[in-house]
């Protein structure tokens, strides 16, 4: 026997999840946006009297990403994307945007979709057709107005890339008012407010969650030359910490965007430190260019100042003295080894001697 499921009960989460088919797309982000704006300002609506005015800006940016998080079609950096100033500039909506954009929802909807539901509402053709089946008509015309092809279907995405209210009346009206059975809004958590307004007037997410867009860093200092040893290692270990948090971010965010923002850290080194040579004295040549002129610049200087030229007298050849003919001396006239020793003596005697008279000069 098969058991019948009941259905689930009726949520946030529920009919954003049937409004996008279960799955996000970055056309989608200023549409959710705007979903996630208008439902905070519903969770907050009995707290407002108690806070003040830049407070209550804090309070529904802070309360906006937490419904975000409760979405579990959307990944960590979705959930960032959806809540960007602008897909282009990528950098995090301020909270005072925040509040503007959501003041301007309802009077968007006034303005540009229930004039035309009425008048669908008023042909007695629609008036059995459920709420969904009107919200196809109503695109459709606004897209056949805007395109001026009556024949062609609106695009699947076109609901989100043209108008990014529209999921707010599918959402959360039923004709031309609000839905009388509308799920109650709830407050996740009491958000934490700043008791003093801020010098700057922007929220950042936490440090878990920080956006691909704060990952920037100045690289003016990649062509300095001048940069001190302590300003070296300081944006190296920049240079670090945000190569190891792009890490984090594989597979969640798409490949060219994590290569893109690596190429910009790798832009972002300081310069390399010029070698050290003892004993140096000036700037140190390193370039190849530079080291290939002061190599010529090298080899046409003397390595030593010039001496002046001096007056040498010629080499005069001296006569060749006739060689005696080599003659063999007799056995008899050999000295022996007694005259030797005698000899020797002799010849430190007149060292001696010698020696003494240099010291009596001396004296």
């Amino acid at each position: 026997m098969s058991t019948v499921m009941p259905p689930a009960p009726d949520s946030f989460q529920v009919r954003v999840t049937a409004a996008v088919k279960g799955h996000y797309q970055t056309s989608m982000r200023r549409s959710l946006q705007s979903v996630a704006l208008y439902e905070a300002d519903r969770c907050l609506k009995n707290r407002y009297s108690q806070l003040r005015p830049f407070q209550k800006k804090y309070a529904l940016f802070a309360t906006a990403v937490d419904l975000l998080s409760t979405l579990d079609f959307l990944n960590e950096y979705h959930r960032q994307e959806i809540m960007f100033r602008t897909n282009a500039s990528k950098e995090p909506l301020a909270p005072d945007l925040a509040w503007r954009r959501m003041k301007l929802i309802t009077r968007e909807i006034n303005q540009t979709i229930l004039p035309k539901a009425k008048a669908l509402l008023e042909d007695d053709a629609n008036k059995e057709k459920s709420h969904d089946e009107i919200c196809e008509i109503l695109l459709q015309n606004m897209f056949e107005e805007n395109s001026e092809k009556n024949s062609k279907p609106y695009p699947s995405m076109w609901e989100f890339n043209h108008n990014n209210v529209f999921s707010v009346y599918r959402i959360y009206f039923r004709g031309v008012t609000l839905d009388p059975n509308i799920f109650p809004a709830r407050l996740l958590r009491m958000v934490p407010v700043p008791l003093k307004k801020p010098d700057t007037f922007r929220m950042a997410h936490d440090a878990s969650s920080l956006a691909l867009a704060n990952l920037t860093i100045n690289a003016s200092g990649r062509n300095n030359f001048d940069v001190s040893e302590d300003d070296r290692r300081a944006m190296l270990k920049e240079v670090k910490d945000h190569t190891e948090l792009l890490k984090s971010f594989e597979g969640i965010v798409p490949d060219e965007e994590i290569a893109k923002r690596k190429r910009a850290l790798y832009a972002a080194l300081p310069p390399v430190p010029p070698p050290y040579i003892a004993g140096a004295v000036g700037p140190v040549i390193t370039g190849k260019r530079q080291r290939k002129k002061a190599k010529v610049a090298g080899a046409a200087k003397p390595l030593i100042p010039s001496i002046p030229a001096m007056s040498i007298p010629p080499v005069v050849a001296t006569p060749e003295v006739a060689k005696p003919e080599a003659t063999t001396v007799p056995e008899t006239t050999k000295p022996t080894a007694m005259d030797e020793e005698a000899d020797w003596e002799n010849v430190d005697a007149v060292v001696k001697e010698e020696e003494q008279a240099k010291v009596t000069v001396a004296v």
